[in-house]
């Protein structure tokens, strides 16, 4: 101001103007101004604030606007009577579906607030709580809770049954690995448990053996059969995959009740609802529900799985579903070969082989041009697709089974040359549903009976009675001197005999009439 106009300003009007000029809220304190410096100076300064306040200005409305419109999750629930989960994953949108099918409320424990608002856009009801901590049980209102599904890694579950225990008596349905684990988890107070990775390994096998192990699925219907002739019969699934011979025909055309003697009681949909079948149910890549005496469903596994393990089976993987694998193959009389990245202890007779399974020289120290059956358990659907495409271009004879961990993963490994393909999340999906039907959470299947019951009429043969009524219950098995048998068609009901039928209420009840029921 003294070199370009010629006058002397204080401090205190020097920093009046400049900030006035920043800010736009005024211009007057020193001028005019005459010299080009001085107009070009304040320009400057002119331009700059205007600059400075948008951006300022829009830097915090944005920041305002975003915090004002980003949904966030409830960190907190009043809800009472519902279902928690723990986590979420596809075995828990599976069992969220089934429970608003029966319209009974829920709540998802997510601990990040960006996965929480991921799901609530999904229309899912989550709390943002970390549930291994006793604020975050509070949050989820655990006290006032129908149950918690414990479905976090092992040692998660450990401490957020064990953190409910100090709370009150809600009980816990918890998914653990295996049943030393399970034991651990009922000492720390959880009511029920279900074994993921170790069914996982015992059905993997079972297309293999030709077997079929026993399950509780009978618990989620109503069965008013005695000890005695329960104990004979054996519930059990058996998963069809999408390259078995017998997809696409009907159950009546397979002809499997003949062969076998055993009974497919119903077909589990992936919902977890469950489907009559009758002789014009065309078999497709389902699970099928089977009863029957043991060896009739032994028989029945046999057909469908195969043709059988052979004399050479290899085994990828050494992990929980591999150990239990192996353990059940050296329950048939198998030693399989083994490979793991790791070198581990196998807690089953084999022979493994440390190496990368999709490294052709690893896959030919095990010989995997002449092996029967290749069993896939790692726990990454990529690594599985890439080995059973590997190994099935080598040997396109082998039959292979292989473990999907997601949904989406089931179609790959079937192009990729898996005959048989076991979904991690669609196993842990249906022994959750048995669980929760057990303690008493969902109700059980609706309209569907299996009765023991009584003939009270005149002898007539099974063929005749089962012709006059096609479609409208099956018999699982007659009783003879206490012991279950076959029931053949050339059997001829005398009165007095017992039998095992099964099929929609309306239809059993309709035949009272005929039978009376045991007590």
């Amino acid at each position: 101001m003294l070199v370009f106009e010629g006058r002397e300003v204080t401090v205190g009007q020097t920093v009046i103007f400049i900030v006035q000029s920043l800010t736009t809220t005024g211009y007057g304190e020193l001028l005019p101004f005459h010299s080009f410096p001085m107009i070009a100076l304040t320009i400057l300064l002119m331009v700059a604030g205007v600059f400075m306040i948008f951006m300022i200005a829009g830097t915090l409305m944005a920041s305002l606007v975003e915090s004002r419109l980003t949904p966030r999750a409830p960190t907190y629930t009043r809800q009472t009577d519902h279902v928690v989960f723990t986590t979420f994953n596809e075995t828990v949108a599976r069992a969220i579906e089934l429970l608003e099918v029966h319209k009974i409320p829920y709540i998802v424990a997510v601990e990040t607030q960006p996965q929480a608002v991921d799901l609530m856009r999904r229309e899912i009801d989550v709390v943002c709580a970390d549930p291994k901590l006793d604020e975050g049980l509070k949050r989820l209102n655990v006290k006032h809770a129908r149950l918690v599904v414990a479905t976090s890694a092992d040692t998660d579950n450990i401490n957020i049954t064990l953190g409910i225990a100090n709370i009150n008596d809600t009980p816990v349905l918890a998914m653990m690995e295996n049943e030393k684990r399970a034991r651990l988890a009922y000492a720390a107070g959880a009511r029920q448990v279900v074994t993921l990775e170790e069914t996982l390994g015992k059905q993997l096998v079972d297309w293999v053996c030709a077997d079929a192990s026993p399950t509780r699925f009978l618990n989620l219907m109503e069965v008013k059969v005695t000890r005695e002739v329960l104990a004979q019969l054996k519930p059990s699934i058996i998963h069809v995959g999408a390259n078995s011979e017998f997809c696409g025909q009907t159950i009546g055309d397979a002809h499997l009740r003949s062969k076998t003697g055993a009974t497919i009681a119903a077909v589990w949909l992936e919902d977890g609802t469950i489907a009559t079948p009758s002789s014009t149910t065309i078999i497709n890549e389902s699970t099928l529900l089977v009863l029957g005496p043991h060896d009739n469903v032994d028989r029945l596994a046999s057909i469908m799985g195969g043709p059988g393990p052979g004399g050479h089976v290899v085994l990828i993987g050494a992990g929980r579903v591999g150990q239990e694998a192996g353990k059940m193959l050296n329950d048939a009389g198998i030693k399989p070969y083994v490979i793991d990245v790791v070198d581990k202890p196998l807690f089953f007779e084999g022979e493994l082989i440390v190496g990368d399974a999709t490294r052709p020289h690893v896959l030919r120290e095990v010989d995997i041009e002449k092996a029967d059956t290749l069993i896939v358990t790692i726990n990454d659907d990529s690594l599985n697709i890439f080995i059973v495409l590997a190994s099935s271009l080598v040997n396109p004879d082998v039959d292979v089974i292989a473990r999907s961990v997601h949904v989406d993963a089931i179609d790959r490994l079937h192009q990729a040359g898996a005959n048989h393909v076991l979904s991690e999340s669609i196993l842990g999906f249906q022994l959750l549903q048995i669980a929760m039907v057990e303690m008493g959470v969902l109700p059980k299947m609706p309209d569907y009976v299996v009765k023991e019951l009584i003939w009270n009429q005149e002898p007539v043969s099974l063929k005749e009675l089962t012709e006059e009524h096609v479609g409208e219950f099956k018999i699982i098995c007659i009783v003879k001197d206490g012991k279950a048998i076959e029931p053949s068609l050339d059997y001829t009901l005398q009165k007095g005999d017992r039998l095992v039928a099964q099929g929609p209420r309306k239809h059993l009840d309709k035949f009272e009439c005929y039978f009376d029921c045991c007590d």
